[in-house]
């Protein structure tokens, strides 16, 4: 089940933000995926950033979100950064608005 707030938030996302540049640069973690799961294999993403403090958790949490939402089996994702430091309290709130406990 997913919480009616988080739908919400995955109603009003439109494809149409998403720029031709970064589509195109997307089109090979879109081609690894569907290869992933046409094969029923396990598909596994770790989003990295500097600081693992906010956009790769960001990324994580929205990736394994919709892997649901889409019934993706088998999706499991991590996210890491290049230094230790803590979740940045923006990133929680973030999630919180976007319907996430």
């Amino acid at each position: 089940m997913i919480f009616p707030e988080i739908l919400s938030s995955i109603h009003t996302f439109s494809e149409s933000a998403i720029s031709a540049e970064r589509k195109a640069v997307l089109q090979p973690l879109v081609l690894y995926i569907q290869e992933k799961k046409n094969s029923n294999e396990t598909i596994r993403l770790n989003f990295i950033c500097t600081h693992n403090s906010r956009r790769s958790h960001l990324s994580q949490v929205w990736a394994q979100t919709m892997a649901y939402y889409f019934k993706v089996p088998s999706v499991y994702c991590y996210s890491g950064g290049t230094e230790a430091t803590a979740m940045f309290p923006k990133a929680v709130e973030t999630l919180i608005t976007q319907g996430l406990e």
